[in-house]
């Protein structure tokens, strides 16, 4: 009965229930776009992140990771591939990775060499979407560059540069390269020190023979992550280290997860001060009704009955503007989705962090019921003070409320 009549009251007044739910949905629509755009640049960016080379999974002898050595091998590595025939891996492949200086004419710049099997490299990795100039290396005389790394070392495609690194014997070698291609990915880093080389290539610079330093994995989803990690070492022994791109990555992923973590508490934080504004109309429409309260208290309606029903409305009001702001919100996802958000104004900003300047929108199931209860918690804060307000009525003194 109480839900009954409070569902009649909220219509009672038209004009005073529709300006609570544009508060409401305005508030859960702000928060809304907030946290899509959030989350879907955290997945832009991870998402960068593992085509630019780390892959989701790399194999490397025990300690590489902690001191990249080239002396620290995979000796045979097709066979350890040959191993993993798992239907979650979309492609796997061995690489000779090293660290090197990239010479040119005019200057000298440190940078990160990718030796690949470039048939794969070209599915591993989106180096051959981002190439901007050129092609993607065909042989092993070609090498991809980022543009931030042709813009230091002043040359432009099909100059010749000369890479120099230490081989397994810790001797320099150094191999002259043509510049095949450059490139230009979302990352600023990746732009400026990755550079592409075929593994034929990477192997006389290193001395390696039939041997590699990595082996990088591509699995069919993300979600395959911690159940293949798991598979792979249980079939490798304890001389390999299998990571996942964030424990390549680690200071990387922890960003991403406190600022996953954060969204909900930042809409907090927003809704919280929408409450303040929710509140107000809430305590202007109790004042409002001062009348209609004393003479339902006069009928007999208890004091925590007329709570109960104050409570109700509210809830009801957040109901409704629940709906309608998920109606409005699948619009704005369905066309950012489409069209994504232009950030192009904040480019270097979001160059820097890896994401790209044109936004595509994501909501998780998880964060897309946080956001509802969150809706629903701030709406029953906002108005059990005005309810207790109306529940301490005097009859007498109420009724003189015109």
């Amino acid at each position: 009965m109480i839900l009954k009549l409070a569902w009649r009251n909220i219509w009672r007044q038209k004009r005073r229930t529709w300006i609570l739910i544009t508060a409401v949905t305005i508030g859960f629509f702000g928060l809304f776009f907030f946290m899509v755009i959030t989350e879907g640049a955290v997945k832009q960016a991870v998402k960068n992140i593992i085509d630019s080379g780390i892959g989701h999974i790399q194999i490397h002898r025990q300690g590489y990771l902690k001191d990249p050595e080239v002396k620290k091998i995979i000796k045979n590595p097709d066979s350890v591939i040959d191993k993993l025939n798992f239907p979650e891996i979309e492609l796997i492949s061995k690489r000779v990775n090293l660290q090197g200086v990239l010479y040119s004419p005019q200057e000298t710049s440190p940078v990160q060499v990718i030796g690949g099997v470039l048939e794969k490299e070209k599915l591993l990795t989106k180096f051959e979407e981002y190439i901007v100039e050129g092609d993607f290396p065909k042989a092993e005389s070609e090498i991809l560059i980022g543009n931030k790394l042709a813009e230091i070392l002043d040359v432009k495609l099909n100059e010749k540069v000369v890479l120099s690194s230490s081989d397994i014997n810790a001797e320099i070698s150094s191999y002259a390269f043509r510049v095949g291609g450059i490139f230009k990915s979302p990352s600023m880093e990746v732009n400026k020190f990755i550079v592409l080389i075929d593994i034929t290539a990477a192997s006389k610079i290193s001395s390696y023979k039939n041997m590699a330093n990595e082996i990088v994995i591509r699995l069919k989803e993300e979600k395959f992550i911690p159940d293949t990690l798991n598979k792979i070492k249980d079939i490798l022994n304890s001389e390999y280290e299998v990571l996942s791109w964030g424990d390549v990555n680690p200071s990387l992923k922890y960003q991403f997860e406190v600022l996953s973590k954060s969204m909900l508490l930042f809409g907090f934080i927003i809704l919280f001060g929408a409450s303040f504004g929710i509140m107000n109309v809430f305590f202007m429409s109790i004042f409002e009704r001062m009348r209609e309260f004393a003479i339902l208290r006069a009928m007999g309606l208890k004091p925590f009955q007329l709570k109960k029903l104050i409570v109700l409305e509210g809830i009801l009001i957040g109901l409704i503007s629940i709906i309608i702001g998920s109606f409005l919100n699948s619009f704005l996802y369905l066309y950012l989705s489409f069209k994504g958000l232009n950030l192009s104004v904040f480019a270097r900003s979001l160059e820097m962090w890896g994401s790209g300047s044109i936004i595509y929108p994501s909501l998780s199931f998880e964060n897309s019921m946080g956001l509802i209860s969150l809706v629903i918690i701030v709406v029953f804060l906002s108005i059990i003070l005005p309810a207790r307000k109306s529940a301490k009525i005097i009859i007498t003194e109420a009724l003189r409320y015109v």
